[in-house]
């Protein structure tokens, strides 16, 4: 038998609903790898969240009320350790929830994501979470066969061309908007970890699905992005995290995007609630789940 994973691509219909994937990593800013690095204790990491998350948490749950939009969040398993209640917040709002990993550690080993599986096994049960997006986007290709043996349906763990949709044993993976059309994603051609390198740009194009270039790019360039989309029954699929929506005001968050240590972390210094409002008002957006069952009916 083949060790090879199983990849079949998801044919999209031609039908009209929207095809346009918003989701929100929630993760608060107390899970970067500095700060993870610290092994802190679940007390520590409240105080340093010092109420961050239900915060922006609730203020992101006021938004989409306002605009009458229902996403998928990507949620960290740790963060129901840091406050209970917090998936279940989300879930009564008609929200669907993925899961984003338990402590954000980088995913590219099966003994790390065997471990970061059995830390949030609980959560993922009662939950029943379908769909999983990997931290900083960087998956491994072997990773796709124990996400399926866990009860994950689908996941939006690589950048490339969202119409793409495939089957990795039997995970779909749907791809992060990037501009590259002409990347049809074949199974000897995705390079793993396919994120944001110079070297995989090149290839999948600029990945503008990424809220790293919300505020570079700009509102006028999503809405023509999206629109023409509509127009051609083509996907879309965009991410942001939470800190990009309120900034955390903490010295220790502004360490981790200090512009002269991290140079390349400028644009995360940029606020987006007003890009996130902008796309909410203008646009209509489905949770991954409905978007699935849609397209496989």
């Amino acid at each position: 038998m083949s060790n090879k994973p199983e990849i079949k691509k998801l044919i999209m219909k031609k039908n009209k609903n929207t095809k346009n994937l918003l989701s929100i990593d929630l993760e608060s800013w107390v899970f970067s790898s500095r700060i993870n690095s610290c092994n802190h204790s679940i007390d520590k990491l409240r105080k340093l969240d010092n109420r961050y998350l239900p915060r922006v948490l609730g203020h992101l749950l006021k938004i989409l009320r306002k605009n009458d939009q229902k996403i998928t969040f990507f949620v960290l398993g740790k963060l129901e350790d840091l406050y209970p209640g917090t998936i279940n917040q989300i879930l009564s709002e008609g929200h669907e929830v993925g899961w984003h990993g338990h402590t954000h550690a980088f995913l590219l080993s099966e003994e790390t994501l065997k471990e970061e599986l059995r830390l949030s096994r609980k959560i993922i049960s009662k939950y029943k979470m379908k769909g999983f997006q990997a931290p900083a986007v960087m998956f491994f290709r072997e990773g796709y066969k124990i996400l399926k043996e866990h009860g994950f349906e689908y996941s939006s763990s690589i950048y490339g061309n969202s119409n793409n949709i495939i089957k990795i044993d039997g995970v779909y993976e749907l791809p992060i908007s990037a501009s590259n059309k002409k990347n049809k994603l074949k199974a000897n051609k995705i390079c793993f970890p396919a994120n944001m390198t110079f070297r995989n740009i090149s290839k999948f194009g600029l990945p503008y699905g990424s809220s790293y270039f919300w505020g570079i790019l700009g509102k006028q360039f999503y809405n023509i992005i999206l629109k023409r989309a509509k127009q051609n029954n083509e996907v879309i699929n965009m991410f942001v995290h939470d800190w990009q929506i309120i900034n955390p005001k903490s010295k220790e968050y502004k360490k981790d995007v200090d512009p002269i240590k991290h140079p390349l972390f400028l644009p995360y210094r940029i606020n987006l609630s007003d890009v996130f409002e902008h796309f909410l008002k203008n646009h209509k957006f489905v949770r991954f789940n409905e978007f699935l069952n849609n397209e496989k009916k």
